[in-house]
């Protein structure tokens, strides 16, 4: 069965699945065009009926709770679209926009069949590579179904940096009134099961106990830049962080993982020179949907 893929870059891509004997370097199969499809704002139900589909083929179990909702206050104003999906037998992906607060926000649910098509990807596929992309080129690599930045670790040198299984950044020196660089940010870490783990800002670690830490929780890869948005289903509030302007209005995206294999990307979008959100308001509005855990991006 071929499966299509998510992706990280700099970036985190979601992909359709692969054929057995996948190599996890290899391009996922080219997604199929005949899977794509649009609906009308007004005609948002229609969604549903995809969701089915994706319940009947067992790709989302019988009771399993999504994000959509046909019933939501969808953005209409400049730049709104029509709800976007894809959907086939290991991947179903949602796309809408929403207005909350007055303001245009971007949804992106995804549920997949294996682990495997949710990875990172840097450019050149290596750790250091002097070649920067952007997002769309990546995963066009890729063969992404769906694609977003994470964190730009060439520009910001600081937190934990796994890939590929290997701790590639462990860096003592200080950053910023005495925080060292591996600890002055929350780190988000993705097992081998697709689950989200975290080491938070000030925790006290060594590069010998987070190897034992991703050997002990078969961790692939791990994204730094934060702060952990939602914990248990309830926001975080964030008084103070070193990245991110978290106490001003900007735009904001991020990722949550709503159950095994089930995550929903939010974005608050930029376009214009309104105020936008703080981390904590990002934090509120992205726990009002059903995640259990959620991580703030470099978006």
């Amino acid at each position: 069965m071929l499966k299509r893929i998510l992706s990280v870059l700099l970036a985190l891509l979601l992909l359709p699945a692969a054929a057995p004997g996948y190599a996890a370097q290899d391009p996922a199969p080219t997604p199929d065009p005949a899977c794509y499809g649009t609906v009308s704002l007004d005609n948002a139900a229609e969604v549903l009926t995809v969701i089915q589909h994706a319940r009947d083929i067992g790709l989302l179990g019988p009771d399993e709770v999504v994000a959509f909702d046909p019933s939501a206050n969808f953005y209409r104003g400049l730049y709104s679209r029509d709800i976007e999906y894809y959907l086939d037998d290991s991947i179903l992906v949602i796309l809408w926009k929403e207005e909350i607060d007055g303001k245009s926000c971007t949804f992106t649910e995804v549920k997949i069949s294996d682990p495997s098509q949710f990875r990172r990807k840097l450019a050149n596929d290596s750790y250091g590579s002097d070649y920067e992309y952007f997002a769309t080129q990546l995963a066009a690599e890729e063969n992404a179904v769906v694609a977003m930045n994470a964190d730009y670790y060439r520009h910001r040198d600081f937190g934990i940096l796994a890939y590929d299984r290997e701790l590639y950044r462990f860096n003592t020196a200080y950053y910023a009134e005495g925080y060292s660089l591996y600890n002055c940010v929350d780190t988000l870490f993705v097992t081998e099961s697709g689950d989200f783990l975290y080491k938070r800002l000030g925790e006290e670690n060594t590069p010998e106990s987070i190897r034992s830490f991703m050997q002990e929780n078969n961790v692939l890869f791990s994204v730094a830049f934060g702060p952990v948005l939602v914990e248990n289903g309830e926001a975080i509030p964030c008084g103070w962080y070193p990245v991110g302007e978290v106490g001003l209005g900007y735009s904001r995206a991020g990722i949550g993982q709503m159950g095994p294999l089930h995550y929903l990307y939010m974005s608050l979008n930029h376009g214009s020179h309104e105020a936008r959100w703080n981390v904590t308001q990002f934090a509120e509005h992205f726990a009002e949907k059903p995640v259990q855990t959620a991580y703030c991006l470099d978006g």
